[in-house]
């Protein structure tokens, strides 16, 4: 299987779903999945061929979908920062939520193009809602594994706001990773890098009760996040206090503090049994996407130089060469259709 017709089949998965007529914000999870799926496969290939294509896509998209479709373009830009001017008049733009224009601001960084605004101005829209759970997720497979099953949702964090500093936006969140990350544990994080473990993952999006969290109960959720972030807490290999209070797993971590607020994201029958109890999975589809609305600003990318690819890097953060066998590994399938009963 060519890279050529990977890249292809990936880009007919974000035409196809942007097509749609999907009414609601989430009519059809799975095509969503596979979407942003392909937008992180693509910016894996590195092709910068693709690079207007993608940008073609922002417009249509999302926040959701633009976070990732940043992000590829500044992997498919690295080391010849063509995508540089687009990404900046994102970065400046107050018709972007913030925290599209902090995963900006940090691609900008990466592809060596200046990164920070002198008397930048805050954005008129709110994005991610301080309180609301945010997913990224795990990479596993070949390329031929990218175009057809759904992955895992596989980490979950809790969003705490955003903040400007030194000319440039940061998101703030508090997760739970194992302990042998840098920093690990417990964490109170301010970067779209460190969430998604250094850009190797997708971002699925941010999600929140069916009955949504009162003011009072979100800034309570803020606040506990920002204390035990700060607390030294670890995080639990074996799975069997995901809840804490001591040590959690990512998912326990974000289940724990919604309780102590009152809400229960998911029904309790999920957190028992053996091996990993509660999944990240079955708490994101337990939840409902919060989406307050998002502005629809069109940057065109121009003077997009082409090279071919310089080669792919792997579920285990492996660089590897060009030519690469494609049959290496295999990505799991994912059954999307677990729903757990609604949260209280």
């Amino acid at each position: 299987m060519s890279l050529d017709f990977l890249s292809r089949a990936l880009l007919g998965n974000v035409e196809k779903y942007l097509a749609a007529a999907r009414g609601p914000y989430e009519d059809d999870i799975k095509a969503r999945l596979k979407a942003i799926d392909s937008i992180w496969a693509l910016g894996e290939i590195g092709d910068p061929k693709l690079m207007s294509k993608l940008s073609e896509f922002y417009s249509e998209s999302d926040d959701v979908l633009r976070v990732n479709l940043i992000i590829s373009m500044g992997k498919i830009s690295k080391g010849d920062g063509k995508a540089g001017p687009f990404l900046l008049k994102v970065a400046a733009s107050t018709e972007e939520t913030e925290p599209v224009r902090a995963v900006a601001f940090e691609m900008l960084e990466k592809i060596g193009y200046p990164s920070s605004i002198t008397n930048l101005a805050r954005s008129r829209h709110t994005g991610i809602e301080k309180g609301d759970i945010v997913y990224t997720g795990g990479m596993l497979g070949s390329m031929a594994g990218w175009v057809s099953p759904d992955l895992p949702v596989g980490h979950s964090g809790l969003f705490l706001g955003t903040e400007v500093n030194n000319g440039r936006i940061n998101i703030l969140v508090t997760d739970c990773i194992p302990n042998y990350f840098t920093p690990g544990g417990v964490r109170n994080i301010r970067s779209w890098y460190h969430f998604t473990h250094h850009f190797f993952y997708p971002y699925y999006g941010n999600r929140t009760t069916p009955v949504k969290p009162t003011p009072v109960q979100r800034k309570q959720l803020v606040d506990l996040g920002y204390k035990l972030g700060g607390l030294g807490l670890r995080y639990n290999n074996t799975h069997l206090t995901q809840k804490g209070p001591v040590s959690f797993d990512c998912v326990g971590y974000t289940e724990y503090i919604y309780e102590q607020v009152g809400l229960n994201p998911t029904d309790n029958s999920y957190e028992t049994g053996a091996g990993w109890p509660l999944t990240p999975w079955e708490q994101f589809i337990a939840l409902k996407p919060n989406f307050p609305g998002r502005p629809e600003p069109t940057y065109p990318l121009t003077n997009v130089v082409t090279h071919p690819h310089q080669g792919l890097i792997t579920g285990d953060f492996i660089y590897l060469p060009a030519d690469f066998t494609i049959k290496s590994v295999q990505v799991p399938e994912v059954n999307t259709d677990i729903r757990p009963a609604p949260a209280d």
